[in-house]
């Protein structure tokens, strides 16, 4: 029986969620026991984000920047709860025009993918992601390890580079997407 650990780039899932006009409350427990099947063991997944910043009180916005904090937080808080599963958090580095960019998760992401592979913790990575970055990691993991990579992208999004250098694709359609949803919250 195959070994599985799933590897999820959560911002890149989150957004390719967004634009498919998908649901983004996936329970990740139960997306990892399905995208890993019953004749494979899911021996572990690893959720990768980055917690946002929180606004400053001057900022215009800031009731609807600190609603998205808090919520965020209340989520990455409940994946403490999910059995098999470890949260790895990046950070964000403000740039000179204002903005935002996320640092650290593409390269922690890959670094496990690797050292897990070369430690022989699985036979199978289910990255999730449509980010190309990852076609580097993906084909060290296969030519050096010899173990499967299988790709797993939201339909619809379509990183052409992942899909060739992955051994396997398969899209993560609505109906997976549905079938593992979190319950509404209480309150």
């Amino acid at each position: 029986m195959d070994r599985v650990c799933i590897f999820i780039d959560g911002s890149n899932f989150y957004h390719a969620l967004k634009g498919a006009n998908l649901p983004v409350r996936v329970d990740l427990g139960k997306l990892g026991l399905r995208l890993t099947g019953p004749e494979r063991q899911h021996t572990h997944t690893y959720y990768y984000n980055t917690p946002l910043i929180r606004p400053r009180r001057d900022d215009p916005q800031y009731d609807a920047k600190d609603q998205r904090c808090r919520s965020q937080q209340r989520f990455f808080n409940a994946l403490r709860f999910i059995p098999n599963l470890t949260f790895k958090a990046g950070r964000f580095q403000r740039l000179p025009n204002g903005g935002q960019v996320e640092k650290g998760v593409d390269v922690m992401l890959a670094i496990d993918m690797l050292i897990l592979a070369f430690k022989d913790r699985y036979d199978v990575a289910i990255l999730v992601s449509s980010d190309a970055d990852y076609k580097h990691a993906i084909e060290g993991v296969k030519f050096e390890t010899g173990k499967t990579v299988e790709l797993r992208q939201v339909e619809g999004s379509r990183a052409y580079d992942l899909i060739t250098a992955s051994s396997v694709y398969k899209p993560i359609t609505a109906d997976i997407i549905n079938d593992c949803l979190r319950s509404p919250p209480r309150g």
